[in-house]
């Protein structure tokens, strides 16, 4: 597989990881493009048996590629997409798809229109617990999901500029808090209605602190917190309530997965818990395979879509003060959504 990557900032490291163990069973590879020389040059001192070529133009790596897998900021997202796609190649793209739900929309549909197939970096999908978890809910072990909580907590972003820029990555919405935007979906389908709440501005003015409830079409209600406003590190928790009992998970905890009855756990199967391999290696493997005809991934470019306008939608609350419906994933599209029955064989339910 003849993968091109477009830039070799923070995320691509995680995403060469993945690369290279892929290419440990199965043949890789990598050519690299960055518009930054000093980053080019990273590229070139990181070369290896799967990241065999640095190139110093789009057109370079586009004729070098088949798939390729874009991790650069997230305005450029759109753009890239329908450019690889126009000229015949499958793309891996780094979330968000787009800054809002029409450009997400136009850049699926342009990959449709040209036949090649487009897979979204939404890799929380694919972190043990939470696919766990996943599994625990949609077994039915805790009943009808009722109230989710889902937080998402790190230090203010530092390395890159663009970040503190709203209009460049969205803030800490589009940027953070997506991730349990599509998990909110992931486990209690669409999102109908959305409030939502910021604070503390930031460097630059931007906001480090969002909150959210989200309404769900079966009527579950989400609460979200994203946050930029740790001195220092990562954390994550959620809590998933049923109408039969609750699963819950906190970074900061010793234990990886909790319930309030352990047999929710034992009768699915998941206890002892293993949280699994390196979580952008189990993405890279899926999308890649999905790419070469092999089964859809668990996230569709419908899934990516409809993240990007429910965190729209958030925006637009918290600059209005009222509640606000998300735009829905325009009709020719919505078939595209995944069901967990159809994923990779059912393998990673």
């Amino acid at each position: 597989m003849r993968i091109g990557m477009i830039g070799f900032g923070g995320i691509a490291a995680a995403h060469l990881v993945g690369w290279r163990r892929r290419a440990a069973s199965k043949p890789v590879e990598l050519t690299v493009f960055d518009i930054a020389p000093d980053r080019r040059q990273a590229a070139r001192d990181a070369r290896d048996d799967t990241l065999t070529a640095v190139v110093d133009s789009l057109d370079e790596l586009l004729a070098a590629a088949d798939v390729v897998d874009i991790c650069t900021p997230s305005d450029t997202h759109a753009d890239i997409v329908r450019t690889c796609a126009r000229a015949g190649k499958h793309v891996l793209s780094e979330k968000p798809l787009a800054l809002t739900p029409a450009d997400a929309a136009d850049a699926a549909r342009v990959c449709r229109d040209a036949g090649v197939s487009l897979h979204v970096g939404h890799v929380v999908r694919f972190f043990g617990e939470y696919a766990a978890a996943h599994q625990a809910v949609r077994a039915g072990r805790i009943g009808t999901p009722a109230v989710l909580r889902f937080r998402r907590a790190s230090a203010q972003p530092r390395s890159n500029d663009w970040m503190h820029l709203e209009e460049r990555s969205g803030g800490v919405v589009l940027d953070l808090m997506i991730h349990d935007i599509d998990q909110a979906r992931w486990f209690a389908g669409d999102v109908v209605r959305v409030f939502g709440r910021s604070t503390r501005p930031g460097r630059g003015g931007i906001d480090t602190i969002a909150l959210a409830v989200l309404t769900h079409a079966n009527g579950a209600l989400t609460h979200l917190t994203g946050s930029w406003g740790l001195a220092a590190g990562f954390e994550t928790s959620f809590e998933i309530a049923g109408t039969d009992g609750i699963v819950y998970y906190d970074s900061t905890d010793h234990p990886t997965l909790r319930a309030d009855r352990p047999e929710l756990l034992s009768a699915a199967g998941l206890l002892p818990l293993t949280v699994g391999d390196f979580p952008f290696a189990t993405e890279i493997d899926e999308l890649a395979d999905a790419a070469d005809g092999g089964p859809p991934a668990r996230v569709t470019p419908a899934d990516a879509i409809a993240a990007v306008a429910i965190a729209d939608a958030i925006r637009e609350s918290i600059r209005t003060g009222a509640p606000v419906e998300p735009v829905p994933v325009p009709d020719d599209l919505a078939a595209a959504t995944a069901d967990a029955s159809q994923v990779a064989g059912g393998t990673w339910m």
